[in-house]
């Protein structure tokens, strides 16, 4: 492992209306693009913030590895596919700016964890990553936007949620991208401290992912009121998305996670 540093179901349906308003641009002006979506969410920024967001985006494509992290080059795609997804959960409620420390596991080109930084300036983000291309870009991006508050940790989850350092210490383990509910239950509670939360950015899919997690959800104690289901959709925004937060309240058994591969290969 290799640790860096920088310098029922309680459901919630939030379906408003907003033009589709992309636009095009040669450049990289990720603020210009996302600006009136956020307002329509209620997400406020400081200039400083939008400023972080932009020099952001300019790093990114300027990186000669960032292609090998992310398959979105064209500015309007980063700005929504990126940064607007990652931006939209600070419009749920969610007291993200409590919490001392933040896990984002799968962590790819640094979403969510590098927007949550820019917005959690007094929260420890901790950008974990089996690719240790992607711990090392997160780490040079941040300390190109002077972000201080960014640590990269090259290693598996299953590893990593055996490890004391890490296990059940976090206020929020996060995800995007990476799997289906009840295997993201496995890699996540582990390392989630009790009375914390785990909290996944997923697609349309997630009622069916949670029919899905049912025994995953019973071995770990998650009952039904530790979930709450949140569902933001067009015209607000330009897609669907939707968001699971469960509230732990019990100390995960120790031999889980299984070993390297079985939570995505034979999930509970």
């Amino acid at each position: 492992m290799q640790i860096k540093k920088s310098n029922g179901i309680a459901t919630s349906r939030k379906c408003c209306s907003k033009k589709n308003n992309l636009i095009s641009s040669a450049g990289m002006n990720i603020s210009k693009i996302i600006k009136s979506f956020l307002e329509s969410l209620g997400i406020i920024l400081t200039d400083n913030q939008f400023a972080q967001i932009d020099r952001l985006g300019v790093a990114m494509l300027e990186d000669p590895l960032y292609k090998s992290v992310s398959k979105i080059s064209d500015p309007n795609e980063i700005a929504i596919k990126h940064f607007l997804d990652c931006l939209i959960p600070f419009s749920l409620g969610i007291p993200f700016e409590k919490s001392k420390t933040i896990i984002d596991l799968g962590t790819g080109g640094g979403f969510p964890c590098l927007p949550f930084a820019i917005m959690l300036p007094n929260t420890n983000l901790i950008a974990v990553d089996s690719r240790k291309k992607s711990v090392e870009f997160v780490i040079r991006m941040s300390k190109l936007v002077g972000l201080n508050n960014v640590t990269g940790v090259h290693s598996r989850i299953e590893d990593l949620a055996h490890d004391s350092k890490f296990r059940e210490n976090s206020d929020y383990v996060i995800c995007r991208a990476l799997s289906s509910v009840r295997t993201l239950a496995e890699y996540t509670l582990p390392l989630t401290k009790n009375e914390g939360y785990s909290f996944y950015l997923k697609g349309p899919k997630l009622d069916e992912e949670l029919s899905e997690a049912s025994n995953a959800f019973s071995v770990f104690g998650v009952k039904s009121e530790n979930l709450s289901c949140f569902r933001v959709s067009p015209p607000l925004v330009p897609f669907e998305r939707n968001f699971l937060l469960i509230k732990k309240e019990s100390t995960i058994p120790a031999k889980y996670p299984r070993k390297s591969g079985l939570p995505s290969e034979k999930p509970l």
